[in-house]
């Protein structure tokens, strides 16, 4: 199933069908402010054939914006991961910083001030010197070419593009990760959904695609253009007819960042416009309303690339395994799982050394894990090691980090995630019936507080002691807020004012890059790899993918709404791997592997009652689904360590695999 395929099956076989073609309209009247506040023409029209201008952005990596959006004109807006928003004025050759007013982030090793990053940039077409940008959950405006910056309220992030009207100094569009598109005409005061009508959208009755950019169209307020995520379309949108229309590109599927209307040229009887497509590759210049590819740009081509850790993605690249609990990890339980890696052409296993209660499964020296009880030394590691190095396994040390029940309960829960108003723990009580048939409230988890430096110490020794005894790779699980209970009352003493959740994940990864040479991988939700989004969890996949090696996205199809994508339920399975390997893929910084974990167990209704064929091919097809992608690799997960699914040797998939890569090699 090739990428084409996935993007029909998403929905969008909507491009079979068109109904109106304003593209190809008249242009209406002229809007006279916006011949005098755009500063330049830009001498490209319909006629012009496909250049390429190529100008270079002066300055080093931390000195200038990663992101670039030209005006058409020499003043070019930009911004940069942990130092805000630029503005240049002489066509990106020279940069100002313009912060004032936008959120900071407190990140360690604080030893500087950062500025929260910035999701998406829009500017006003008609006044070019107004400009919005949004962070995660939040928009800030600016008149001024961001001297000075105010928020607007909007509550339905996360935010992923962001447009100004032309026609209306008070309306804005907002493009979501997951919600759809939202318009306000009052700044913020009041907000509606205009995405409803387009049914295209719905991955599932509650989930939206990706709105990657937005705009205004320059001359009817009614209309609108925007793109979604992961080059899933370019379409034109009239909103008060609630009609729309696909607009073919010059190529499959490009990555859309940002939409923008430049002035093309204008006389009295007409304005003439050119659509700008920002990408990563460049910016493409399409006439309006001819929708004619006349010019390319590279307005990023002079920016330093970022250093790729190679060695480190070298040791992680291709790595396939199992999920080894600690009490199969030693003896002949973990000798049936050596066999069983070598019949499955298997070359990885992840073991436990820290698991989901909190307890260290090996003979740690770190002495915290013995002033709090947390030793089970169930784990003969040298010899652990020595077993899977004879058979040429690589090993993952797998941490859980912020779920630890032993550290929650240490020195009169010093550690613990807190309910404030009763000054107890916080608990999220399960409710349940004893064998007496009784009710009983359990509770099943037990949270840190994420923003205490003393557990990132904890777990980080354990991480370097296990790097120092020889495991090739260390992977954070549960490095995240806890989802489930009464999260209202939850509270954390050890979070500094005006922290958020992504700045306690974050700085706990900064600090185990900074101490780690080894590969590091994390596990994250499904959802947070299909979508950019943050929410409870404060997972945050690219600002993850700053400091760790790979990602494991748990993409276990029973946990996704059962209307998500297609109704094959064996299918969707395929389906939810490749199209969420592709999407983790290109939200991730360059040089971050995805290794996603497979659903090795069955969970739902539909999943019990197959039969051994059915549930062999349910494991095979994600399976497929994670070997389209560039860099594959992937870890079977089942809790039980009961790898029953794998009915057919995996040695024969995996060989064709590698045999098809080395051919187009």
């Amino acid at each position: 199933m090739n990428r084409r395929r996935r993007f029909l099956l998403i929905g969008l076989a909507v491009l079979l069908v068109a109904p109106f073609r304003s593209a190809g309209a008249p242009i209406g009247h002229k809007h006279s402010v916006m011949v005098d506040k755009v500063a330049a023409k830009i001498e490209t029209t319909a006629e012009v054939e496909v250049s390429t201008a190529v100008r270079p952005l002066l300055g080093q990596l931390g000195e200038g914006p990663t992101f670039v959006l030209p005006t058409g004109s020499e003043l070019w807006y930009g911004y940069a991961e942990e130092e805000g928003f630029f503005v240049s004025n002489d066509a990106g050759k020279s940069w100002v910083q313009h912060n004032n007013g936008l959120p900071r982030k407190l990140v360690y090793p604080f030893r500087r001030e950062q500025v929260r990053s910035i999701t998406a940039l829009g500017v006003d077409p008609a006044d070019p010197d107004r400009v919005i940008l949004s962070t995660m959950d939040r928009l800030y405006l600016s008149e001024n070419r961001g001297e000075t910056w105010r928020l607007i309220p909007f509550h339905a992030g996360p935010v992923t593009a962001v447009a100004l009207s032309p026609h209306h100094p008070e309306e804005i569009l907002v493009g979501t990760s997951f919600y759809g598109i939202y318009e306000t005409k009052d700044l913020g005061e009041n907000w509606s959904r205009i995405s409803r009508d387009l049914t295209f959208l719905n991955l599932s009755s509650t989930n939206y695609e990706t709105i990657s950019a937005l705009v205004y169209h320059p001359e009817n307020p009614d209309k609108i253009l925007f793109a979604c995520g992961f080059g899933n379309g370019l379409y034109l949108y009239h909103k008060a007819l609630k009609i729309w229309e696909a607009l073919s590109l010059s190529r499959e599927r490009p990555l859309i960042e940002n939409l923008y209307f430049r002035l093309a040229s204008a006389t009295q009887e007409r304005t003439d416009w050119l659509l700008q497509i920002t990408q990563p590759e460049g910016v493409e210049l399409y006439s309006w309303p001819q929708f004619k590819l006349v010019a390319v740009e590279d307005p990023r081509s002079g920016l330093k690339e970022r250093a790729v850790p190679s060695e480190r993605r070298a040791k992680a690249e291709g790595k396939f395994g199992i999920y080894v609990r600690s009490d199969f990890a030693a003896g002949r339980r973990l000798d049936e799982h050596l066999k069983f890696l070598k019949q499955n052409g298997l070359n990885s296993l992840v073991v436990d050394f820290k698991d989901d209660s909190g307890y260290v499964t090996y003979d740690t020296k770190v002495p915290l894990a013995h002033t709090i009880g947390a030793v089970r030394p169930r784990i003969k590691i040298q010899e652990l090691i020595k077993k899977a190095k004879t058979e040429n396994l690589y090993i993952i040390g797998r941490l859980v980090v912020f779920k630890d029940s032993c550290l929650y309960r240490y020195n009169n829960y010093q550690y613990a995630a807190w309910e404030k108003e009763q000054n107890q723990p916080w608990r999220y009580l399960v409710r349940e019936r004893n064998a007496a048939g009784e009710v009983t409230y359990v509770q099943r988890e037990h949270w840190v507080d994420p923003f205490s430096r003393d557990v990132w110490e904890y777990n980080l020794a354990l991480a370097e002691e296990l790097q120092a005894l020889g495991i090739d790779e260390i992977q954070f699980d549960y490095i995240r807020f806890p989802t489930d209970g009464d999260l209202a009352r939850c509270s954390y003493r050890y979070q500094p004012p005006g922290a958020e959740k992504i700045d306690a994940l974050e700085s706990f990864l900064a600090m185990a890059r900074e101490r780690l040479s080894i590969p590091i991988s994390t596990d994250l939700y499904g959802f947070n790899c299909w979508y950019l989004m943050e929410g409870r969890t404060g997972q945050n996949i690219s600002l993850f993918s700053k400091y760790v090696d790979v990602i494991c996205p748990m993409y276990y199809p029973s946990h996704f709404p059962s209307d998500f994508l297609c109704e094959d339920y064996l299918e969707r399975a395929e389906l939810i791997y490749q199209e969420g390997t592709f999407r983790a893929e290109t939200l991730v910084t360059e040089g971050c592997l995805i290794r996603p974990y497979v659903q090795a167990f069955r969970l739902s209704g539909r999943e019990l009652r197959m039969t051994p064929p059915v549930y062999t091919d349910y494991l095979l097809r994600q399976v497929r689904g994670v070997l389209s992608s560039t860099a594959p690799g992937f870890t079977l997960w089942n809790n039980s360590n009961h790898y029953y699914m794998v009915n057919k040797s995996l040695k024969e998939l995996l060989a064709e695999h590698t045999a098809a890569k080395g051919s187009r090699e």
